[in-house]
């Protein structure tokens, strides 16, 4: 599982950097049309507002146009931004809009910092969803300090904590009161508002003891917090302004270098410097997808280890340090940081300047194995060990902590969204092999994220038996919101384009909208309107499916019908059969005709006169339909074909059939009849 070192003197592979007019060439040659971002201009402030190709904005735009003929205009706001631009949903929101009466208390005696009714047992159920959900997956706090501030607060009240140390109680409380929407109800005491933010206003204005005091590491936690928190309610464009000044505080203080390096950090603050760099660098990654902006953090100019990939430690340097902790431990935020590594390759591959971009396929095929390499070794851990495997020498196999449902769920989304970043920007570039390749490793991908997400969900609602979709396991993680609602544009676009099947992509649409639906119970515009737009498309497919089918038939009715090219200039003069309900009928020929059963057989042929054809042609048809008529009432359909047909030739012309079929009165004895036809003389001409 662990991944292979990497020599100290060897730097690690990066993308290879063509100068600008050989990029330009590589990717106009390539790719006729590529992703591109979009800036908005604001009529009322002057002001402007950019969104990256990153983000998919410019995949959106598209699938619209693809759709725009059927498509109402009632929902034009998803179709310019992308989920999470807070920016542009939420320009003044009003304060205390963020909680209900029954998921805070606002009473008066809660609005004094000094509380002292607030047990140690009620800060730790209250911040319970936090550590059980976030902070697995981003662990830049130290627990055990986090249970010491508890316990001060219980004793002495929240006033006796420091400005950092209250910011950093505030965001862990608020975050988990974000969660509780999503949770079944809890009859317990209610956060008294004066622990939490009460408005995203007020979780910004918290930045000023940051900004004013000298870096540290409990600032950059206490930012970091504040950040998490803003993720949670999905504001997105106000966590990435918090986003430059975290980065900033953290080349201030060296995080951006491995501190196994230098002899002045303990073993444990080491730890904990990897893990606040590798949970900032995750969040960095995350929203520079997001938005669809520059990264700040280049792979170039870091060089921390991953806790299971020290390469900065000899040998025996490595055999004297004994772990302060379980290093499984944080084997699930080492995964996610290596995903958000592979996020950065492909936003450097795909979402670079036009004019540096690179279409490598052997760039391509890199990240590609990497995504692979990385899914081998998650697959190694969210997979349980088998109870057969006891009897395998056991001392080699360790068993891992348990894995949350929900943290498993977030690993198997974080695989296929890697593919569908790798392969959405060339399902736009026009047509062929590879673009269709591409086509169909985004749908997959987008069905995998559309069955594991709502599988997740339903199993959870059926065994906790849930009626208003609050589950234990909730859909948490902001970035579900966009992965469900770009794999719902994917399956809408390949089924418009003809690459899927429409009911399959209706039914998946479906599940888009009750999984967005669900998300929404967290609060907040954007997965309600992601659902609405997904409806929106959805209806506009029907619409283009009904107007092609109807269209295909009015112009397969209007088509008239030309009877093939006789041979040898034979029923030229043969009139065309009037068409009844639709059915366009081919032209008559005695060569056959029905008997009493209803079978065809052959009947003597006699040369038509083309001086009569037209005449012996309906006297045939006529006598025919007379004679059956006698034993078999015929259906009107059935009237309107006639019996009697002739084998077309190659060339389009009637085949001339002689006496050799004569006493075939059974219709599966025609069997042979492209035998007997090859062996017919060599006049005719096939």
């Amino acid at each position: 599982m662990e991944s292979s070192p990497r020599n100290q003197g060897e730097p690690s592979r990066k993308r290879r950097r063509r100068s600008s007019l050989s990029g330009t060439q590589a990717s106009n040659s390539a790719s006729p049309q590529t992703e591109l971002g979009q800036m908005r201009s604001d009529n009322v402030t002057g002001s402007t507002s950019f969104v990256g190709s990153a983000s998919g904005i410019y995949f959106v735009r598209t699938v619209r146009a693809a759709l725009a003929k059927n498509l109402n205009n009632g929902n034009e706001v998803v179709s310019d931004m992308v989920p999470g631009e807070d920016d542009q949903v939420h320009p003044d929101s009003p304060p205390n809009s963020l909680w209900n009466r029954d998921e805070v208390s606002f009473g008066i005696a809660d609005q004094s910092q000094d509380t002292f009714s607030i047990t140690f047992d009620n800060l730790v159920r209250w911040s319970e969803s936090y550590f059980d959900i976030w902070h697995p997956i981003l662990p830049f706090l130290h627990a055990p300090s986090i249970l010491e501030l508890f316990e001060k607060v219980a004793s002495h009240g929240l006033s006796h904590l420091n400005s950092i140390e209250i910011i950093i109680v505030r965001s862990v409380l608020s975050t988990s009161v974000a969660d509780r929407k999503q949770l079944p109800p809890d009859c317990g005491n209610l956060v008294p508002s004066a622990f939490i933010f009460n408005s995203i206003e007020e979780a910004v204005s918290c930045l000023s003891p940051i900004l004013l005091q000298p870096s540290t590491i409990s600032s950059i936690q206490a930012a970091v917090g504040i950040q998490v928190f803003l993720l949670s309610m999905l504001r997105l464009n106000t966590a990435s302004r918090f986003s430059g000044l975290i980065i900033q505080i953290a080349f201030h203080l060296g995080l951006h270098r491995c501190p196994t390096r230098y002899k002045q950090f303990s073993k444990s603050e080491a730890d904990m410097r990897r893990r606040v760099f590798w949970s900032i660098y995750s969040l960095e990654r995350f929203l520079a997808q997001s938005l669809g902006l520059p990264l700040s953090l280049k792979d170039d100019d870091i060089d921390v280890c991953h806790p299971q990939d020290e390469v900065h430690l000899e040998d025996d340097e490595r055999a004297k340090i004994t772990e302060p902790h379980d290093v499984t431990l944080f084997l699930l935020p080492e995964f996610l940081a290596r995903n958000s590594q592979i996020k950065g390759l492909i936003l450097e591959l795909r979402h670079k300047n036009v004019n540096l971009r690179v279409t490598d396929p052997d760039e391509v095929a890199h990240i590609d194995s990497e995504i692979s390499r990385w899914w081998n070794d998650v697959q190694d851990f969210i997979e349980p060990i088998s109870v057969d495997d006891g009897d395998l020498p056991g001392s080699e196999i360790k068993t891992t902590v348990p894995l949350r449902p929900f943290h498993r769920l977030l690993l198997i989304v974080q695989k296929h969204e890697a593919v569908i970043l790798l392969n959405r920007p060339v399902i736009t570039s026009g047509s062929s092999f590879a673009i269709a390749a591409a086509m169909q490793k985004c749908i997959g991908a987008s069905k995998a994220i559309i069955s594991s997400v709502f599988q997740h969900m339903q199993e959870s609602i059926r065994h906790e038996g849930s009626r208003d979709g609050r589950i234990q396991c909730p859909l948490f993680w902001p970035g579900f919101t966009w992965c469900v609602w770009m794999s719902g544009l994917i399956i809408l676009y390949a089924a418009s384009d003809g690459c899927y099947s429409v009911p399959v992509a209706e039914r998946e649409a479906n599940r888009c909208i009750r999984i967005l639906e669900n998300i929404s119970l967290r609060g907040g515009f954007w997965p309600g309107a992601c659902a609405a737009a997904i409806r929106d498309l959805q209806q506009a497919l029907q619409k283009k499916v009904k107007t092609d089918v109807s269209g295909a038939r009015g112009e397969s009715l209007s088509r008239s019908y030309e009877p093939p090219r006789p041979l040898n200039g034979l029923n030229q003069a043969r009139p065309q059969l009037p068409r009844q309900s639709g059915h366009i009928p081919p032209p008559p020929n005695p060569s056959f005709q029905r008997t009493s059963r209803g079978y065809f057989q052959p009947r003597d042929h006699h040369p038509p006169n083309t001086a009569n054809s037209a005449q012996e042609s309906s006297l045939d048809l006529s006598t025919n339909r007379t004679s059956n008529s006698r034993t078999h009432p015929a259906s009107p359909s059935q009237n309107a074909l006639p019996f009697n047909y002739a084998w077309p030739g190659i060339d389009g012309g009637l085949l001339e059939v002689d006496n050799q079929f004569n006493g075939f009165d059974d219709i599966f004895q025609l069997i042979d009849v492209p035998f007997h036809l090859n062996e017919h003389n060599s006049q005719t001409a096939w």
